[in-house]
């Protein structure tokens, strides 16, 4: 069991969790985690607690807003009890089982910012690093989730939320957790302080009343929709919107607006440039091919990426404007992404992982994934976490098939075997060129016909991507 307290040590300048704890928290008996202080990667099959786990986690990092008065953390729910299932006599009986407990360590930085010219980077002063401990749990069926065993994290952020009313610079840690159904679910703030949201139809309206709203200005800004799973675009583009024309009215350059474009344009793949249009009132990226698209035209993962990148950035600047355009390198925090491989391509899925270190590289990731190409581009094993084992080997070397059999359970079935037949066919082809005379473009065409007719039955594995860039590079006499 963890101890309860608090004490000062120096450390890493940034905020993390280390360790948590679950008991009777939804499918967990009792079950203890260490965290990688930069990247954490959980997998297992559908029914093993990736979820859940995300869901655990909140209730824990939330517990920071104990402490930052207008905002709600994320209590222990009704549907977090685990509930024993049985039958006595002939009766089905549905038995809750109490405590249920959340509990976790980790550190805390105390790190002051200033920046007296824009261009230069801002002088770090780091304070100290407090190592913390703290417990939320639910002991009865009408209970209240405690808060008496969560007084350090709670403590931690008064003190600095108070500090940075006063004035002090401290830099706040970001707090942020995307729920799978991100961008599809009905958005409302799970803060006290609400943001008037507009509804999911296209181009984001204004209202005369924007260019004055306090919440634009509110030194605490960044905290709005931090524990609640869901994602508003509207209110991320109606941010980039007020800034634009901030830039305009005052004819200067926006450093908040500047470096959240920046973020955008580090985190899409064949992304050339980012802008906000006034004239169309909505985002408008500018792709390597020549064509421009509109926040509303972009496919699914796209939107899903731009999202993610654009609220992180506007959360780094708005909770720290001393930062300037350093505060998407410079902020700390903790970030929550459920199926971080929704809706990307093979390609996408390989980088993403290293986007997000590169473009916000102080921020903890926890996130979910099925994809064995997130896995792969892991720097090491002890970034991944498997609910139903625990890898010992080094995942950056091993195969995409290993990893899918070796971690993830998957049987050599008849999705291996297609795999292996499709291997054969692109080897057989690759021979074929080399032996082939090749004499005239239609040869060349001739080849890569046959080998497209027998691939094609195995178009739905990520491997024929390589054979569709290869058709692309095939030429003439080569």
């Amino acid at each position: 069991m963890i101890a309860l307290q608090t004490h000062v040590s120096i450390g890493a300048t940034r905020m993390r969790l280390t360790t948590l704890q679950l008991k009777n928290f939804r499918g967990y008996e009792d079950r203890e985690f260490h965290l990688h202080p930069e990247f954490n990667l959980v997998v297992g099959e559908n029914g093993t607690g990736k979820t859940s786990f995300l869901e655990a986690v909140t209730v824990a990092i939330g517990s920071w807003f104990l402490g930052i008065r207008g905002y709600d953390s994320r209590n222990i729910r009704p549907r977090d009890i685990r509930v024993d299932r049985g039958m006595i006599n002939t009766q089905y009986r549905v038995t809750p089982i109490f405590p249920v407990v959340v509990r976790a360590s980790g550190e805390i930085s105390y790190e002051k910012a200033t920046n007296t010219n824009k261009s230069n980077k801002p002088k770090l002063e780091l304070h100290h690093v407090k190592s913390i401990a703290w417990e939320r749990s639910l002991e009865g069926t009408n209970g209240r989730t405690t808060q008496i065993r969560a007084k350090s994290i709670k403590q931690a952020a008064e003190s600095m939320a108070e500090a940075v009313s006063d004035g002090t610079p401290y830099i706040l840690p970001l707090i942020r957790y995307f729920g799978a159904g991100r961008l599809w679910e009905s958005v409302r703030d799970s803060g006290k302080k609400t943001i008037s949201n507009t509804k999911a139809r296209g181009l984001t309206d204004y209202n005369d009343d924007v260019d004055n709203d306090p919440d634009l200005t509110d030194p605490f800004y960044g905290y709005h929709m931090s524990v609640d799973k869901r994602c508003n675009p509207d209110d991320l583009i109606r941010w980039m919107g007020f800034e634009r024309r901030a830039e305009i009215d005052d004819e200067e350059e926006s450093i908040p607006l500047r470096a959240v474009y920046k973020a955008i344009d580090g985190m899409l793949p064949n992304a050339k440039s980012v802008r906000y249009s006034v004239r169309l009132r909505t985002l408008i990226i500018h792709l390597e091919d020549g064509r421009r698209l509109s926040f509303e035209e972009l496919s699914d993962g796209y939107r899903n990426v731009l999202a993610i990148a654009a609220d992180l950035a506007i959360k780094s600047v708005m909770l720290n404007p001393q930062l300037g355009k350093f505060a998407l390198i410079q902020t700390p925090g903790v970030v929550l992404i459920d199926e971080l491989d929704l809706h990307l391509h093979p390609i996408w899925q390989r980088q993403i992982i290293e986007s997000l270190r590169t473009t916000f590289p102080k921020l903890q990731f926890i996130c979910t994934t099925h994809s064995p190409f997130l896995i792969q581009s892991l720097r090491t094993g002890e970034e991944l976490i498997v609910l139903d084992g625990q890898p010992t080997a080094d995942v950056a070397n091993m195969s995409l098939e290993d990893i899918a059999q070796g971690l993830m359970g998957v049987e050599n079935s008849s999705v291996s075997r297609r795999y292996d037949d499709m291997k054969n066919v692109a080897t057989e082809y690759l021979k074929s060129l080399d032996s082939a005379k090749i004499n005239s473009e239609a040869d060349v065409k001739r080849l890569k016909s046959e080998l497209e007719k027998s691939i094609r039955p195995y178009a739905d594995n990520p491997a024929f991507q390589a054979f569709l860039e290869l058709k692309q590079a095939v030429k003439l006499g080569e």
